[in-house]
């Protein structure tokens, strides 16, 4: 959790004029600093995988109850990725 303390902190501060502009999409914040708003989670990991890779960053709703703590070890996967049809 300490990794996420100044990301966290950020959104704190942002919190009120996110959830007045952007509720129920998502934010990626990493470093102190917001890296985007979308629309949806899948949007928001997949741009949080590409530019940071494994490393950590806070994915948040804008407007939902505090965030779930989830494991360090989780890494997204997006859904395409996970696709069994063949071609």
């Amino acid at each position: 959790m300490t990794i996420l303390r100044d990301d966290i902190a950020a959104f704190e501060k942002m919190r009120a004029e996110l959830e007045a502009t952007h509720a129920k999409e998502w934010v990626v914040i990493h470093g102190g600093e917001l890296q985007g708003v979308f629309s949806d989670f899948e949007e928001a990991a997949t741009l949080a995988v590409d530019r940071f890779g494994s490393g950590a960053c806070l994915i948040r709703q804008i407007g939902a109850p505090d965030a779930i703590q989830l494991p360090g070890g989780m890494i997204f996967t997006p859904s395409h990725a996970l696709s069994t049809s063949r071609v």
